[in-house]
């Protein structure tokens, strides 16, 4: 997926590739507190996303909520377990996340929720 957003503070158009997954209606990707592009996110903003060939408008916003934030990561990891270096995540011989690694990676994690962007006239 490609996610195109507005600086907050430069005005630039900013584009980075990210994998995601989908949780219900909403898109879903990760980050780690220390890279700078979802910061722009924070308090919500709208976007485009390229996903699957297709272009569209969401709102998106970046959080840092622990007890979601590891719901969604385990979930993450268990469909994207090659992923689990990217936030720093042992995996166990039988391929499970090691559990200490996941409790500080929950404290760096930044989940991005996009929904698809309404129009006032909408429902």
């Amino acid at each position: 997926m490609l996610i195109t957003f507005v600086g907050r503070k430069s005005g630039r158009i900013y584009t980075t590739p990210v994998r995601f997954i989908r949780n219900g209606e909403a898109i879903l990707c990760f980050s780690s507190a220390e890279n700078q592009w979802w910061r722009n996110l924070r308090g919500g903003s709208e976007v485009r996303l390229l996903v699957g060939g297709k272009e569209g408008t969401y709102y998106a916003e970046a959080r840092r909520e622990p007890d979601e934030t590891k719901k969604l990561l385990t979930h993450y990891l268990g469909l994207f377990p090659q992923d689990a270096v990217y936030h720093d995540i042992r995996l166990r011989k039988d391929k499970s996340l090691n559990p200490e690694d996941l409790e500080h990676a929950v404290r760096k994690a930044v989940v991005v929720e996009a929904t698809v962007a309404r129009t006032p006239a909408d429902p």
